[in-house]
């Protein structure tokens, strides 16, 4: 540990003395908490609106095959602010600190020469080192309803007021749409329904496979922690209950949409934003009913895949990027627009020349997942046709989908005799990635 601690000093150290002095971007990271992908309106989903999204994705780069490290907030947080995996970083269950002596992305860019705020949800131990490096603006843990309109009248005053010269990093971490939690648990059970005219569609998925692997059939019945018991409510629904599920849930995107259209309003006023590099995202989805799986914890395209949108100087406006990406890359990203060193042993990549047009050299991107302990973990690779993942217990503890021809994840081809030479291909992928990654992770197969 004393020799972690020592080479993140040297590092800062070395950062602090090579800042360049030349004029640099500011940079914005607003972060949203359990949007799936496909929940704002510039993916085509007709069921909500949101312009403050929208008008990002016009001016900037949308990627739309984007996935987090981990769908939780903790881990996945612990990634975006590190570079680094969960298995890394330490915080592989909600509410761990990152591991001493990892540099994080406010020490990175104070040390830089950067003035670093942060305002809105944090959802790591406030003693964890990284956030001493933010000034913090507003804080909080409370339900988006309530902390989402003071964070972005913090965050839009704090921009119009600023008189200094020093390039900026900001965070804006808004609350919603993870109130959605809190409804769920709020509605047990089957309902009466008087006009469904207003609801979206039930997912066309929404059918659990009798033979999903143990370690998630044990996430759906032990109840062991809200996002388990959330999972057991769920399973009481009929297809209305679930369709007023979506449509409560989109308006709570709605609402923090409303409120990020605050603050990238603050950076327009100011002219901040003609060199300004902003970027958004949320830090895992939401399981939408699909599998009949709400809140996280899971590898489903809903859970796991996320909207990231990259906008700013530099960065090539109106486009889709589909390159394969990783909520770890925006460290790296931030850091190469800026001209700043990245700490060593990321393992993300910048998405500076993906937003400009050009395509990343990437076969896979990584997620990983813990249910209850240790003894039931799993890890997925994300090939550019194909989602594979593995468990570390259980009898069926793999699963495999063709997501060209099966985009809803229905089919587990892990036993097909057709699909054997991918399945061997994704094991194989997988075996390098952890011992690249120093992961100890075994699969049980």
């Amino acid at each position: 540990m004393l020799n972690s601690i020592v080479n993140r000093r040297e590092f800062l150290a070395a950062m602090a003395a090579a800042a360049p002095q030349t004029s640099r971007p500011n940079l914005l990271l607003i972060l949203t908490d359990q949007q799936t992908h496909y929940a704002w309106s510039g993916a085509r989903n007709p069921w909500l609106r949101t312009p403050a999204m929208d008008s990002l994705a016009a001016r900037g780069a949308a990627f739309s095959n984007a996935y987090c490290a981990y769908p939780v907030c903790s881990p996945s947080r612990s990634s975006i602010f590190t570079g680094r995996m969960p298995h890394e970083t330490g915080v592989m269950v909600n509410g761990r600190p990152i591991v001493s002596g990892m540099p994080t992305m406010g020490e990175v860019f104070r040390a830089a020469g950067y003035e670093t705020v942060y305002g809105g949800k944090w959802h790591l131990p406030k003693s964890f080192e990284g956030m001493t490096a933010f000034e913090r603006l507003i804080g909080g843990n409370a339900l988006g309803a309530k902390m989402d309109a003071p964070l972005a009248e913090t965050c839009a005053g704090w921009l119009r007021a600023r008189r200094s010269a020093e390039p900026f990093l900001m965070v804006a971490s808004f609350m919603n749409p993870h109130d959605i939690c809190t409804w769920i648990r709020q509605h047990p059970g089957h309902r009466q329904h008087a006009d469904t005219r207003r609801y979206p569609p039930a997912p066309a998925n929404m059918a659990v496979d009798a033979g999903e692997p143990e370690a998630m059939q044990f996430h759906r019945t032990a109840g062991y922690d809200l996002m388990s018991k959330a999972v057991g409510i769920a399973a009481e629904w009929q297809r209305d209950d679930v369709r007023e599920y979506l449509h409560d849930y989109y308006r709570m995107v709605e609402d923090v949409d409303r409120e990020m259209g605050r603050v990238l309003r603050a950076l327009d006023e100011t002219a901040l934003a003609r060199n300004t590099v902003v970027a958004f995202c949320s830090d895992h989805g939401e399981g939408m009913g699909a599998h009949r799986w709400v809140q996280k914890a899971a590898f489903w395209e809903e859970t796991a895949h996320v909207p990231l949108l990259l906008a700013g100087p530099g960065v090539k406006a109106g486009q889709v990027a589909r390159d394969l990406v990783t909520l770890a890359d925006i460290l790296p990203t931030f850091c190469d627009f800026a001209g700043v060193r990245p700490p060593e042993q990321m393992r993300g990549v910048s998405l500076r020349a993906a937003a400009s047009g050009q395509a990343i050299d990437r076969a896979f991107v990584a997620c990983e997942v813990r249910y209850g302990d240790e003894s039931r973990e799993g890890r997925m690779i994300r090939t550019r046709r194909h989602k594979y993942a593995a468990f570390n217990s259980g009898a069926r503890a793999e699963q495999l989908f063709d997501l060209e021809l099966d985009p809803g994840e229905t089919r587990n081809l892990a036993r097909s005799a057709q699909a054997a030479s991918i399945l061997e291909e994704h094991r194989g992928l997988l075996a390098a990635w952890l011992k690249d990654t120093g992961d100890s992770f075994r699969p049980a197969r």
